[in-house]
């Protein structure tokens, strides 16, 4: 998953549904192995390709795969979703996407929904991707050693206590735990002040960050055998914002983005994924605005009554805890 998740502060819309939605929505974000092209030197081996399918497997025995159009339909209150639906859903617009879950699903006759992002190889990397490859050049006591020696006494006093507020939720007892807490740091109090400085850094650790993005984000070509395969793209903001962070002015620009990236790509109206999951209370008409009918979030639910706050399961988590789909 691109970073971690403090507790966000918003809320859901007020335009339910006539009748709840039963979806199994599933979310991924990386299906590679590691040391593969798509890996591409983030140090984040992801969802192992053997393991997807393997849980693609399971969930056909469960479930009835279905695509965003029909759940378009059931949103709208057109038609119906069949007993069991499920539907599979990828953030980020990653090359694992294309690569392998692209080969996967078109093998089996399955569509995929898959959230990209407003964003050309020019602009480079979005900060919580920055981060990761960071992360694997140099690791977590040495890239919080160079941030440090790049922030002034203010950012750094900003950075310490942004620190004291998410230690209860990521108390620094092993390393997973201490990179998240770096990350929610990063992320939302100094996302601005530091987007600027990991930049260098990339540059003068890693390599060059425009041609980074370039193999690592999805390409128009790439995105066009996917529809033209029976995928579906949605929106997945330009920046990749904590939304309940930002505010108004900048989620209206991030929102706006997506839209106007996938009037290129497909008809309307689409999908949209909130970044990190967070969410903010304008949100909802913010995107009803812009041509979307649907929001996915990250918070685990079955059961839909809100088009705007539809949950989803983490395929991912649930492959490594052996957790079931219900």
């Amino acid at each position: 998953m691109v970073g971690a998740q403090p507790a966000h502060a918003g809320g859901v819309s007020d335009k339910h549904m006539n009748q709840p939605l039963e979806l199994t929505v599933m979310m991924y974000h990386y299906i590679r192995d590691r040391g593969d092209e798509a890996e591409a030197g983030t140090g984040i081996s992801g969802m192992p390709v053997l393991a997807f399918e393997a849980q693609l497997d399971d969930l056909s025995n469960q479930h009835t795969f279905v695509t965003w159009p029909e759940v378009r339909m059931a949103v709208q209150g057109q038609k119906p979703l069949p007993t069991s639906a499920c539907l599979l859903t990828f953030d980020d617009g990653v090359l694992d996407h294309y690569v392998h879950a692209f080969k996967i699903l078109r093998e089996r006759n399955i569509s995929g929904l898959f959230f990209v992002m407003d964003r050309c190889a020019m602009e480079g990397l979005v900060l919580a991707h920055k981060i990761h490859f960071l992360l694997a050049k140099l690791g977590l006591t040495r890239l919080r050693e160079i941030l440090w020696e790049n922030l002034n006494a203010t950012q750094r006093e900003q950075f310490t206590q942004a620190e004291k507020k998410y230690l209860s939720k990521y108390p620094p007892l092993s390393l997973d735990k201490g990179i998240n807490l770096l990350k929610a740091v990063l992320q939302r109090d100094l996302s601005m002040e530091v987007d600027s400085v990991l930049g260098n850094l990339f540059e003068a650790y890693v390599g060059s960050e425009k041609e980074t993005a370039r193999n690592y984000y999805l390409n128009s070509r790439q995105i066009q055998e996917m529809v033209a395969g029976g995928m579906h793209f949605g929106g997945h903001s330009q920046s990749h914002p904590w939304f309940d962070w930002i505010d108004a002015e900048a989620r209206t620009v991030e929102i706006k983005a997506s839209a106007e990236r996938l009037q290129k790509i497909e008809p309307g109206p689409w999908a949209f994924a909130y970044p990190y999951g967070g969410l903010s209370e304008d949100s909802p008409a913010l995107l009803q605005q812009h041509g979307f009918v649907a929001a996915f979030t990250t918070q685990t639910q079955l059961r839909h009554t809100d088009p705007y706050f539809i949950g989803r399961l983490d395929g991912e988590e649930i492959a490594q805890d052996g957790q079931d789909y219900a």
